[in-house]
């Protein structure tokens, strides 16, 4: 099958990295309203009372930090519409294609848009769809907002994921492996503080 006719879970590790190197870009304050747009038109589309609860999270979500440039949503969904057939086909129609992810704790939906196969630039979308009990995502968030409170920590962070990014362009599988020891310190880290503050 030609690579540009295939879904992105269909393509193999070898057509991924040749069609989506790792490339860090600096910081752009445009990420904020390209979020916020995007989160209207997801709300529009699905009704709050489906997208409970839109956060932006990843890299473009924390003033001044290098990113891959992709906008990284996560969505809380109630339990009994995780896989549901209308959600997956409301987010087709505003061309985000869909998989299942595994591998990070309990399965859950994720949306993707703007993955040209043909190498069109366009700006891309990860949408995490899952209820809040999916803990394993929505520590994330704890992650987010300590990077956000200290400045010195999101240097750090940026500064593992450009070396990540020039050792492991082609490897995306590599370069997340290479973030999860400091990303897991983190995010205990803020678990511990914000318990503590309670």
């Amino acid at each position: 099958m030609n690579v540009i006719n295939k879904k992105l879970e269909e393509l193999t590790i070898e057509e991924w990295r040749e069609l989506f190197p790792i490339e860090m870009i600096p910081y752009q304050e445009t990420w904020v309203s390209v979020f916020q747009k995007e989160k209207h038109l997801i709300e529009e589309k699905l009704s709050k009372a489906t997208a409970v609860d839109i956060q932006h999270i990843g890299s473009t979500s924390i003033s001044g930090l290098a990113s891959k440039g992709s906008i990284d949503m996560l969505i809380d969904i109630p339990p009994q519409l995780l896989f549901d057939t209308s959600i997956i086909q409301a987010m087709q129609t505003l061309d985000y294609e869909y998989c299942i992810q595994s591998g990070y704790g309990p399965n859950y939906m994720i949306f993707a848009k703007g993955f040209d196969r043909k190498g069109k630039q366009q700006q891309k979308y990860f949408v995490h769809m899952t209820p809040k009990s999916h803990t394993e995502l929505w520590d994330r968030i704890y992650f987010r907002d300590y990077l956000r409170q200290h400045s010195d920590i999101a240097k750090e962070y940026e500064n593992l994921k450009i070396e990540l990014a020039t050792k492991f362009t082609k490897d995306k599988r590599s370069f997340q492996k290479g973030k999860t020891d400091f990303v897991m310190k983190i995010t205990e880290l803020a678990k511990q503080k914000t318990k503590a503050t309670r």
